[in-house]
């Protein structure tokens, strides 16, 4: 039973190796190295990190919210309302009092307004491949303030 329960755990730690799950191949580890700015170091070299979601080309993005305007980056923020509008996706991403969530539809607090007539802000080109946005809303709520 004790030679079984070795022979497991050499097992396990061998194919944990060799699939790079460990914390020093991808730089979680406290010695650094990890994931910055859309890469991570990986033996010597930065491995850009793309979004699953990025267009194959460049793209001109013209949202039915405001098709006539045309749109270069990913994420549109609106400061007044406190949510971002997502070109790649074309979801809107709000705060629904407990968690951000994505959705196709408008949010509630927007149904009847022409957001092509509110005060917007295309995100930066650093932005484009953060699929989790609202982690910097503190940061865009103080950078782009509501007029």
């Amino acid at each position: 039973m004790k030679t079984i329960k070795i022979i497991c755990f050499l097992t396990f730690s061998f194919v944990i190796s060799i699939t790079g799950y460990s914390q020093g191949r991808h730089g979680g580890g406290h010695r650094g190295g990890g994931y910055h700015g859309g890469g991570y170091r990986h033996g010597g070299k930065v491995v850009i990190r793309r979004s699953v979601y990025r267009p194959n080309k460049i793209v001109v993005f013209h949202p039915g919210w405001h098709a006539k305007h045309s749109f270069y980056r990913r994420w549109v923020y609106f400061p007044k309302y406190n949510f971002y509008w997502d070109n790649w996706r074309n979801h809107y991403m709000c705060w629904n009092g407990t968690i951000w969530v994505t959705q196709v539809a408008a949010p509630a607090t927007v149904v009847n307004v022409d957001l092509a007539t509110e005060k917007q802000y295309e995100l930066k080109e650093a932005d484009d491949d953060n699929d989790d946005i609202a982690t910097a809303n503190e940061t865009h709520k103080t950078e782009y303030k509501p007029e």
